[in-house]
């Protein structure tokens, strides 16, 4: 016998009519199943069924012989048979591996409007290219049925997408600090068009948000820096104060549409230092004008004012005090002398505030000038060799001593020094020689710590471990390190001075194991 497989079906034949039902028949109650044109509405529901899983699902079948009249023949019977063998477990593979693959394409599609929305080829073009020829050859494997091999590359594909989104906070990063150079370099179109490209990437961005607010003004605002900065060049010329008024007037006018803008900041600060200068200057020149012309309350007033913008201003000072004994020092001889007297005690800086002072008056004052010279360089010296005695541990490192021998020579080469100069020179002599010493020192350890003794501007000794080392160094700071496996590291200053102590002792260990500090945090 032929054996026929359930899964085929043979259409009826086109030129069988149907067999028509008698009259009495047709009033006998029938089932439904008992009607020819039912069962032909059956067999033909059934047949669209199989052909529409047959063509979507199955895989493009092996050519065959067709079959005619519902009859298979014993050589169709192994094709039948491979139909039979892989339909129900391998169509349904084949519909769940196609089914991913559209869910997988529809999140690229999705993610690839969403960053060509954040205008991803201007930013990583090449990587987005990338992802899409990924894409691509996934619709290749989808074409030809290969949808595992498409479900790979599209993976591939969403997942190198997925990975240039998440370069979206760098790129807005970036693009806010170029803006913000763009803004403080006065570029304003250059801004807005980073400020705009970064709400593209991140709507509610308030950085860039505020940006644009910024932009709105800045050509204003740089308009008006631009402005000052041609009144304060006109300065130069001028000297004329009312030109720094004017340029602080347009700083002031640029900070009120944007605070922030730091050339107008800084702008307006070096304008009201150079206003206050102007105002010192003016102010000390009436003072003096008055001074000299026996004007003593206008003179006051005049060192007042100037005081007022620098308190600690030596000349003024110095000018306010002759103006208050200017009844009994009014002449440039009483001037000279006083500054002369000044010279006898070693005050040098007070003796420079007068000979200033007497060549403000007359500056072809001859006595006045030389004053001044030897003043200055007395004073200049005097402050040098305070300035080496203040740190006398410092003089161990060769580039200080160096420079206070150089002092200590040019101080000694001064004819006739008084008792101040005399006095500095044996302290600097002394702090010089106390650094030639050498000092006894002796190091005790635990033996299990590795020690490191480094000189402050000098390379590290490495002392290793030890119970007592005894060392002779110069004078100087050090700092002792100890390093024990286990242990918290130690570090110890310690600063060598000579004494009358025959040897120095200092000790350093690792105590403390490295647990015991965690167990410290914990309670």
């Amino acid at each position: 016998m032929q054996k026929i497989s359930p899964q085929v079906f043979s259409a009826p034949a086109p030129d069988v009519p149907p067999t028509r039902s008698t009259p009495d028949e047709s009033h006998h109650e029938r089932a439904w199943w008992q009607s020819e044109f039912n069962l032909m509405l059956v067999v033909f529901g059934l047949l669209a069924v199989a052909a529409f899983s047959f063509v979507v699902l199955a895989p493009p079948p092996a050519v065959t012989t067709p079959l005619k009249s519902g009859v298979v023949s014993e050589a169709a019977e192994p094709a039948t048979t491979l139909v039979d063998t892989e339909a129900p477990w391998n169509d349904a593979q084949r519909a769940q591996a196609r089914t991913d693959s559209q869910e997988i394409l529809a999140d690229i599609l999705a993610l690839q409007k969403e960053l060509t929305t954040q205008t991803v080829t201007e930013w990583a073009p090449d990587r987005f290219e990338t992802a899409l020829a990924m894409a691509a050859t996934g619709d290749e494997y989808y074409k030809a049925q290969n949808f595992q091999a498409a479900i790979t590359a599209y993976r591939n594909s969403l997942s190198e997408l997925e990975n240039i989104r998440a370069l979206i906070p760098d790129v807005i990063a970036s693009k806010l600090a170029t803006a913000q150079a763009a803004v403080r370099e006065g570029k304003a179109d250059l801004a807005r068009q980073l400020y705009q490209s970064v709400l593209l990437l991140e709507a509610n961005n308030i950085l860039a948000l505020t940006g644009l607010d910024r932009v709105a003004t800045l050509n204003e605002v740089v308009e008006k820096v631009q402005s000052a900065k041609r009144y304060e060049t006109r300065f130069k010329t001028t000297d004329a104060i009312v030109d720094l008024q004017q340029a602080e007037q347009f700083y002031a006018e640029a900070l009120a549409l944007d605070a922030r803008f730091q050339r107008a900041i800084s702008g307006q600060a070096a304008v009201q230092a150079l206003i206050r200068d102007k105002q010192f200057r003016d102010a000390m020149g009436d003072g003096f004008t008055a001074l000299f012309a026996n004007q003593f309350s206008r003179a006051r007033a005049g060192f007042s004012a100037a005081l007022k913008l620098r308190p600690d201003d030596p000349v003024a000072k110095s000018a306010y005090q002759q103006a208050l004994a200017s009844d009994t020092r009014s002449s440039l001889a009483s001037m000279l002398q006083a500054a002369k007297q000044f010279e006898r005690r070693e005050q040098w800086s007070n003796a420079v505030s007068n000979y200033q002072a007497v060549l403000q008056r007359d500056p072809n004052q001859v006595a006045a000038k030389l004053g001044l010279i030897r003043a200055g360089a007395r004073a200049e010296l005097s402050a040098s060799i305070d300035a080496a005695l203040q740190d006398p541990l410092a003089l161990s490192r060769d580039a200080p001593m160096q420079r206070a021998q150089a002092i200590l020579a040019d101080a000694r080469a001064v004819k006739n020094p008084g008792p101040q100069l005399r006095a500095q020179i044996a302290r600097l002599d002394k702090a010089i020689q106390a650094v030639d010493v050498t000092i006894k020192v002796a190091l005790t350890s635990d033996s299990a710590t590795r020690v490191t003794l480094t000189k402050t501007g000098a390379s590290s000794l490495e002392l290793g471990a030890f119970a007592r080392k005894n060392l002779a160094l110069k004078p100087g700071r050090y700092e002792l390190t100890g390093v024990r496996l286990g242990y918290q590291d130690v570090r110890r200053e310690i600063e060598l001075r000579p004494t009358d102590d025959d040897i120095q002792t200092f000790a350093i260990a690792c105590t403390k194991p490295v647990g015991a500090l965690s167990t410290a945090s914990g309670d």
